[in-house]
């Protein structure tokens, strides 16, 4: 069955049943004109969207629809811990061509569903339309905050380091193979893995909110240089990342190396790992590195550092030379 022949009436009462009953704090779910929550007190809202769009961000060639839904919540979820935060309420808006298969939407949302429950978030209502192209998911995502715990991408400082959690590079490589179609290489299936079903890093951004060293923050969705330049942007500063200090995965080297691309570049350039990308107090660096690790055995690596805005944003390569960082990706940029 398509959805032309359920109608939007019909696929949205399919839709209302996944949700018997909603979390305490929903006043009004799905079924009216909009949800109603009540707010904790004594903290933040937080408030993010982002949408996928079908030959933008992916194709379903290659992207099954459960980890469509999986990665669209994700994303989002990955913004509200690079802002301190948790994740609680969601709203979808979906786009479909009439033709699309039942079961696809019924697939897209255990994928929406699993990732936000992961995170202790719930998905309370949202809109349907339909779409004379493809496919289009977006998520609109409420989270909180306590007060003082909030991080932002405008605090860093000159001097103050630059970390970022993890490995930068294997979202980007995994796309390179599922665009050429080729089939992962042994170990090369984490890469395909971490760009289908992003992994947000919600247990270490609290705990990297709740150290106080954290000046500014940010998620690295486009890219470790085009993040890095963000935080420039919003702190006034410049600054400087080391090459031998990038933590490219091993996955993406081995993708590179079979497709004959630079590993450095997907890692700099390529987006989609979702990492934490953050400023700290230089004096607290390395033992902020050692309780994530003693608390959730994600490294931490000090991959650059902030430094005067005169300076701008460079990359220092192994044997010393210096070169401009180059731009984050952009929608309707000259890299588009």
């Amino acid at each position: 069955m398509n959805l032309s022949d359920l109608g939007e009436f019909g696929l949205i009462a399919r839709l209302r049943a996944r949700w018997p009953q909603m979390p305490a704090e929903v006043v009004v779910g799905p079924g009216d004109d909009t949800a109603a929550i009540n707010a904790a007190p004594g903290g933040l809202l937080l408030f993010t969207v982002d949408a996928m769009v079908e030959d933008v961000h992916f194709r379903r060639r290659w992207m099954p629809p459960r980890d469509l839904g999986w990665k669209a919540m994700a994303q989002n979820i990955s913004d509200i811990a690079a802002m301190g935060g948790h994740p609680t309420h969601a709203l979808v808006c979906l786009s479909l061509p009439g033709e699309l298969d039942v079961e696809f939407v019924d697939a897209l949302y255990d994928g929406l569903d699993a990732a936000a429950a992961e995170h202790g978030a719930s998905v309370v209502g949202g809109d349907i339309v339909g779409s004379t192209g493809g496919v289009t998911v977006s998520v609109s995502l409420l989270g909180e905050v306590e007060q003082g715990m909030l991080m932002r991408r405008s605090g860093a400082s000159p001097g103050d380091v630059l970390m970022v959690t993890g490995e930068v590079g294997d979202a980007a490589a995994g796309l390179r193979l599922l665009e050429a179609g080729r089939s992962p290489a042994a170990g090369e299936q984490r890469a395909v893995e971490r760009h289908l079903r992003p992994a947000p890093r919600m247990d270490e951004a609290r705990i990297l909110a709740r150290s106080g060293h954290v000046t500014a923050a940010i998620d690295v969705s486009d890219g470790l240089a085009g993040d890095a330049a963000h935080i420039a942007q919003e702190s006034k500063v410049g600054v400087r990342l080391y090459a031998e200090r990038v933590p490219v995965g091993a996955a993406c080297r081995s993708v590179a190396e079979r497709l004959r691309l630079d590993p450095l570049d997907l890692a700099l350039r390529g987006g989609e790992d979702y990492e934490l990308l953050v400023a700290v107090r230089p004096d607290a660096a390395e033992r902020l590195a050692e309780l994530l690790h003693h608390e959730t055995g994600t490294e931490l690596t000090a991959v650059g550092e902030a430094v005067e805005a005169a300076r701008g944003l460079t990359l220092v390569r192994a044997d010393g030379t210096e070169t401009p960082l180059g731009a984050a990706f952009e929608h309707f940029g000259p890299a588009s």
